[in-house]
């Protein structure tokens, strides 16, 4: 060990000897100079003393006869324990085999699932309020372009024994009939392909009372009683 030593460097052996790091050459160094040297030796104690609360931490050192039992048991390991093991584990592995056989036959003879029907709303409609003046609302009007399927609701119309005829009058200002529809309650018109591409948004819907037979007629036979525009939404 190089001597002389600083102050700190004779203080931080003190240290790492109380502490019981050092090892080999400087460990036996350390203390023969403990040995030597007074102030050393005292340096050491009082490290001693700082440790001290630390090492009440630490629980007892082990048994002497823990380390010699562990080795033995080490050295000749108990086989019946192993043999029970390799065998539980063996019958794990059938089991599971199993399992995962009859589940794959499960899901190869279950019938595949029925389709589902994805029913989206569509992606633009068409609305219209019939009326008068004096009666705005008498018909509340829904198209689904997409489906081809007019909706109308009678809110109020004149008790009659003709019945209600739907019209469209696009701009050409001839009117198509869209067919009769309920004086009460809900309706639904499919419209033909043919009135689809009349049913455009500001296009005038009219409804005009006619008898019922004939229906759909060519023209209509009397002023409307409810009329309105298409507004596309």
């Amino acid at each position: 060990m190089a001597d002389p030593m600083s102050a700190e460097e004779r203080d931080a052996l003190a240290g790492e000897l109380a502490l019981g790091v050092l090892v080999g050459e400087e460990r036996a160094a350390a203390m023969r100079l403990r040995l030597s040297d007074p102030a050393f030796a005292a340096a050491v104690n009082d490290w001693n003393t700082r440790f001290e609360p630390l090492y009440a931490g630490f629980a007892e050192s082990p048994a002497p006869a823990l380390w010699p039992a562990i080795q033995r048991r080490l050295a000749a390991p108990d086989h019946s324990r192993i043999r029970r093991a390799l065998r539980l584990w063996r019958i794990g592995a059938v089991a599971s085999s199993a399992l995962a056989a009859s589940l794959a036959t499960v899901i190869l003879l279950r019938p595949p699932p029925a389709p589902v029907e994805i029913v989206r709303p569509p992606e633009q409609v068409a609305v219209a309020q019939l009326g008068t003046e004096e009666a705005p609302a008498l018909l509340a009007v829904n198209y689904d372009p997409a489906g081809g399927v007019l909706r109308i609701r009678a809110v109020r119309l004149p008790e009659s024994r003709l019945a209600p005829e739907l019209w469209v009058i696009p701009a050409d200002g001839v009117p198509r009939s869209l067919g009769l529809v309920a004086s009460g309650g809900s309706s639904t018109v499919a419209i033909s392909a043919a009135n689809r591409a009349l049913l455009q948004d500001g296009v005038t819907l009219a409804i005009t009372l006619e008898p019922r037979d004939g229906a759909p007629h060519d023209a209509p036979s009397s002023a409307p009683i409810a009329a309105g525009k298409i507004s596309a939404i």
